[in-house]
């Protein structure tokens, strides 16, 4: 594999943070770092990988004039935006970036994620880098598909709980961790907290619970709860991901009726769900 041009690509997402900077800022969710921060940690992160992928030390000079630069440019009602060509040329490293992650091997989905993240906040910036020519679209598309089948190669257990049935009426469904196959289960999972808030007036509510594996191990053994990361990844990808290699069916649908009940906090961890092997 040819080295990745990583002086190249710092300079493009330095520029790429002197815009942001200077011009309109994302919404700030409420308890999550300031945007210009999470660049920061994302450029670094993307830097460092390269350069291990390359067999090289990583150069703190390359964070160091990143610094420098978005201080300069404070303030300043002129700066030189990234050129066309910069913007592709930098998509395109960041993209054999995260393939050659996802061929490493291993569990590398959180620097996966980091590409991805960061491909995503450009998709919303406000003028420049969003265009449809300089490889965005194509490179945040398979930073996602990588995720999601690297996801699949897990050995992990998860459910698919869907609350009103798949012939309906359906009012809510999702992906929790773990094996539910109860009543009691099913109360403590997100998926039903949040139908109870939403549909205040169903009381009572038919449910399915179908339990899954990742890399398409036939029982629960050697598998372990999914995690927050590998639910998020699940359930932003919703039912296709039960079409990718390595998903493997272990149980149910398990058929049950629950009686609704005030909707609790989930600050309280829920009980550990193993089940028996199936």
């Amino acid at each position: 594999m040819d080295r990745f041009d990583i002086r190249r690509v710092a300079m493009g997402l330095t520029a790429y943070a002197v815009e942001r900077q200077n011009g309109y800022e994302r919404h700030q969710p409420e308890g999550s770092p300031p945007w210009q921060e999470q660049r920061r940690l994302w450029t670094d992160a993307i830097l460092q990988g390269m350069a291990r992928l390359d067999g090289l030390t990583p150069d703190p000079r390359l964070m160091e004039q990143y610094d420098l630069e978005l201080r300069q440019a404070q303030g300043c009602y002129f700066f030189t935006p990234a050129t066309r060509q910069m913007q592709k040329d930098t998509i395109r490293e960041m993209r054999r970036f995260a393939a050659a992650l996802e061929a490493a091997g291993d569990d590398r989905r959180r620097q996966v994620n980091v590409v991805r993240e960061l491909l995503e906040d450009m998709s919303l910036h406000p003028h420049w880098w969003n265009g449809k020519d300089n490889g965005l679209d194509l490179a945040r598309d398979e930073a996602d598909r990588a995720l999601v089948r690297m996801t699949a190669q897990m050995p992990i257990r998860f459910t698919r709980i869907a609350l009103g049935g798949d012939a309906g009426p359906h009012w809510a469904s999702g992906f929790v961790s773990g094996c539910v196959r109860d009543a009691e289960a099913v109360r403590q999972t997100a998926v039903y907290q949040d139908a109870l808030r939403d549909y205040p007036e169903i009381t009572s509510w038919p449910a399915l619970c179908t339990v899954y594996a990742g890399r398409n191990l036939p029982t629960a053994l050697g598998t372990a709860d999914a995690s927050d990361f590998d639910l998020e990844i699940i359930n932003r990808t919703g039912d296709r991901f039960l079409d990718e290699r390595g998903v493997r069916w272990l149980g149910g649908p398990y058929q049950m009726t629950i009686a609704a009940a005030p909707a609790e906090s989930l600050d309280v961890p829920a009980p550990f769900q193993m089940g028996h092997t199936m």
